[in-house]
């Protein structure tokens, strides 16, 4: 599968071997966003040759397969090239040293239209990724709008959900009078999130992104796309494609993706 997002006439230039090459003077700026002061990292005009970017992305293959997109609403393709300068980047503007999941990390692209399709409820209501996430906006102007939303949770009034039972959790758990037990566990933990706050019920009813939110989940702010944009955010915090009906149903949204973790390796 080919992704489109362009007339052929308005097609890039041919991509080059330095087509993912960081701009030394992408402008930088840093917000906090809720109640936990959650972060956000943004960097604007990251690559150098933006267009040789997306036109790398548009040249690959693309699959829908499960076991490569998992719950992610459209497509995704990767290229091996060296990503270590990319994640060395990130790292910096996060402020601290992030690693990548798998050794060596391919550079991951993915793509998503409203043309003929259906949501399922996970998609229909925000959700949670691994550690800490990072993506790089590449469509062009023309084609670039919605974005990425970070929610609150209302019936819980929680905005992230760490990586292992926090103090937070645990008075949550106490309040609900929950058996210790759903902390007590991997299997118990994930229980509990899909109970108390991925419930289906709390999903969009409609076929719909979460968008502006819900009676169940409340907009924290919207990091508008723009191109050739690169987003850091706590993947842990409830977050979301910002997509209306009306948009992507023609040309797809592009994007690179990138998942990293605070973690060291031991």
């Amino acid at each position: 599968m080919r992704l489109h997002i362009l007339n052929p006439s308005d097609m890039p230039m041919p991509p080059s071997h330095d087509a993912l090459i960081i701009n030394p003077h992408c402008q930088v700026t840093t917000d906090y966003v809720g109640h936990g002061r959650n972060k956000i990292v943004i960097a604007d005009d990251f690559y150098q040759y933006p267009e040789q970017a997306l036109q790398l992305a548009l040249e690959l293959p693309y699959t829908d397969q499960f076991e490569i997109v998992g719950n992610f609403p459209g497509v995704r393709a990767s290229v091996k090239v060296d990503t270590q300068p990319l994640f060395a980047k990130i790292s910096e503007l996060w402020g601290t040293t992030l690693c990548p999941f798998f050794d060596p990390q391919p550079a991951v692209f993915q793509g998503i239209t409203n043309k003929n399709y259906r949501l399922n409820i996970g998609q229909r209501q925000p959700h949670i990724d691994q550690d800490i996430t990072a993506m790089v906006y590449l469509n062009p102007a023309n084609t670039c709008v919605g974005g990425t939303g970070l929610y609150r949770h209302r019936p819980t009034e929680l905005e992230r959900v760490a990586i292992a039972p926090d103090q937070q959790i645990r008075d949550l758990a106490d309040r609900l009078e929950l058996s210790e037990e759903f902390l007590n566990s991997a299997e118990g933990y994930e229980n509990f999130q899909n109970s108390m706050v991925f419930n289906p019920l709390f999903a969009n009813r409609q076929n719909t992104y979460i968008n502006g939110g819900n009676e169940y989940w409340e907009l924290l702010k919207l990091i508008e796309m723009k191109p050739n944009r690169l987003i850091i955010f706590d993947g842990r915090c409830f977050h979301s494609q910002y997509i209306t009906p009306d948009q992507y149903t023609e040309a797809f949204r592009v994007n690179q993706i990138v998942y990293l973790s605070q973690q060291t390796k031991g």
